[in-house]
């Protein structure tokens, strides 16, 4: 096995750990280690990212849910308003230089690592609220946010999803993360489609990824519901601190420059 094709499976592999323990897409560590151990451009791994995510995200979900973890009129909810929000931010990435694309990334990777080191250790949980607060609306809203960053961004959406679900409506934990993961599911395969459509889906690595990204989500996810992933999250929030400073303030790798037109000497009787 090449390394390349090594690296690709390890890739696969860690980001169907991090999705499991912690109820995300696992988009930032799988866009993050493209771009940077794979050599894949910045709009190439954004839109390879959604098409791994699709069957991590739905095997991920289906373990969630034969735990209990399942609420199918709300993950339906979400889901409706991700699809149109997943089709703008895609579009909206690809007119983006790379350059800003990858910075905005970065900075977004510098938001998780915040968030992951504070689980556990800052009271992320909240009183339930008032249903009438908490109701379709909010949910389409959120669904329509949640899909936009993931086709802009190449992510399930899971970061925003969770906190509110938790922090705004007081759901517990371990249902965030498993409705998470099942609009994760439908999100990404209308994301990754589109992208498709743009040229920016690299299916052959995909295909590669995504048999030890599901594998690895299983495992983690039945984990998840009997472990305490508190030292985990704490890893995965370091490794997207240095990956944010990577993104944010270290410039990605340019292609190589196209060698000058060759000089044609001119003829006689020819003016230049």
């Amino acid at each position: 096995m090449s390394r390349h094709a090594a690296l690709t499976l390890l890739t696969g592999g860690l980001t169907g750990l991090f999705s499991g323990f912690t109820g995300v897409g696992g988009g930032a560590i799988l866009v993050s280690m493209m771009v940077s151990f794979l050599g894949m451009t910045q709009h190439r791994a954004q839109g390879t990212s959604l098409a791994v995510i699709i069957s991590l995200a739905f095997f991920g979900a289906i373990t969630y849910s034969l735990q209990g973890y399942h609420e199918l009129s709300l993950s339906l909810t979400l889901a409706f308003g991700s699809i149109f929000g997943v089709v703008a931010g895609a579009r909206i990435m690809s007119g983006l230089p790379a350059a800003q694309l990858r910075r905005a990334f970065g900075i977004f990777l510098f938001f998780i690592s915040l968030q992951m080191l504070a689980r556990g250790v800052v009271q992320v949980s909240g009183p339930p609220v008032d249903p009438s607060l908490v109701g379709l609306p909010l949910w389409l809203t959120l669904g329509v946010v949640s899909g936009m960053l993931a086709g802009f961004l190449g992510i399930g959406g899971a970061m925003i999803i969770i906190p509110v679900m938790v922090l705004v409506a007081g759901y517990e934990q371990h249902m965030a993360q498993g409705v998470s993961l099942a609009v994760i599911t439908i999100t990404s395969l209308v994301g990754a489609y589109t992208h498709y459509k743009l040229g920016n889906v690299d299916v052959g690595a995909a295909v590669l990824m995504a048999p030890s990204s599901v594998v690895m989500v299983v495992v983690a996810s039945a984990l998840a519901g009997q472990l305490d992933s508190f030292w985990l999250t704490k890893i995965f929030g370091l490794a997207m601190l240095w990956f944010g400073y990577q993104f944010t303030f270290r410039k990605g790798r340019q292609p190589a420059a196209a060698p000058p037109p060759a000089q044609v000497a001119p003829q006689p009787g020819q003016t230049g």
